[in-house]
């Protein structure tokens, strides 16, 4: 904990896990969720090491200590900035505002897995990557939070999520991008003209903010049911296809999925319903219609999508009628031919 060196170890970790989260998890859960927090630790690593290194951030100790203060801060924004401004060393000093703000968006990166800080509109900012950012500028990491994820359900469009709705058709049958994101404000988000869809994988995290005063427990809860949704835990197929995600995503040397995505249970009948969702209503009723609204566009598209049975049996009968009349006519042509050419053998 005394220098921000990496790899860390488990006891490390540990340490780490129980400042960031001690308010909100107690050790049994962090001891048990310290090995698929793996996903959580590469994100970790990632944001400290894109983090300029100063008397704020100059080990793992320092760190954890900027996110308790957040967490610890009841006033506003600048309050934590000048608590910050008194720990600068004196040839820090010139580019304090800076250090402070790099520091308290890290911190808040590694609290909330939503990045801030940038050039905004009406509070949240699109990158050049595409990635959410949110503004930052006064009160608490907590009104932050509360701002950003609040219920959206202006959609009233009647849609319902069945069975064969999840992330593995959603690539397959619809033809739609998947990509994994580690930036929570950008979960269910749809791209490219609606051909890619971002997915927030982090269940271990989630689980870890379960209890928390800062994220709306709710909000939460829901995102955990929407990984349920869409990588239901005991689909065998989708096992499959997550596990060729996580190899693919390794290959690609990209942040690790987190295995407990794969473990947020599967949801019955009522619990699919649409309106059983509220913060990623919206989002959930967009990617359904999308879902809804693409045909088959290949053979292996046809064979997979099974949104409508009787029209899928109807297909696929036609095609072995029509297939064994092309067989059984190829199968006469030949015959005739072979009979010409016996009749016209034997007559020499």
């Amino acid at each position: 904990m005394d220098s921000r060196s990496f790899p860390l170890s488990s006891k490390t970790k540990q340490q780490i896990l129980a400042n960031i989260f001690g308010g909100t998890a107690d050790v049994t859960m962090i001891s048990d969720l310290l090995e698929p927090s793996h996903s959580y630790f590469c994100y970790y690593q990632r944001s400290v090491q894109n983090t300029r290194e100063s008397s704020l951030t100059g080990s793992h100790q320092q760190i954890t200590s900027l996110v308790t203060l957040l967490k610890d801060c009841k006033e506003s924004r600048s309050s934590a900035e000048n608590i910050l401004h008194n720990k600068l060393l004196n040839d820090e000093f010139e580019d304090g505002n800076e250090i402070i703000e790099d520091s308290l968006n890290l911190a808040a990166r590694i609290l909330l897995m939503v990045p801030t800080g940038g050039f905004f509109t009406n509070g949240r900012s699109i990158t050049l990557s595409g990635e959410t950012k949110l503004n930052w500028e006064n009160g608490t990491i907590e009104d932050l939070a509360s701002k950003e994820f609040i219920p959206q359900t202006q959609m009233k469009n009647p849609v319902k999520p069945e069975k064969v709705f999840n992330a593995m058709n959603l690539e397959r049958i619809a033809g739609i991008d998947v990509r994994w994101t580690s930036n929570l404000a950008d979960h269910l988000r749809m791209r490219d003209d609606d051909r890619a869809l971002e997915i927030y994988h982090y269940a271990t995290f989630l689980r870890l903010h379960q209890n928390s005063d800062i994220l709306p427990t709710a909000m939460v809860e829901e995102t955990l049911r929407t990984l349920a949704l869409l990588l239901p835990e005991h689909d065998r197929s989708v096992e499959k296809w997550f596990s060729y995600q996580e190899t693919k995503i390794q290959k690609r040397r990209k942040l690790p999925l987190d295995p407990l995505a794969r473990e947020c249970g599967q949801l019955k009948t009522e619990q699919r319903q649409i309106e059983r969702f509220q913060y990623w209503h919206d989002r959930l009723v967009v990617l359904k219609q999308v879902f809804d609204e693409v045909e088959p566009s290949n053979i292996k598209q046809w064979w997979r999508d099974r949104r409508r049975h009787v029209q899928w049996y109807t297909f696929w009968v036609a095609a072995l009628v029509l297939g064994l009349t092309v067989i059984f006519r190829l199968v006469q042509s030949i015959e005739g031919r072979l009979q010409v050419w016996y009749a016209a053998k034997s007559s020499h």
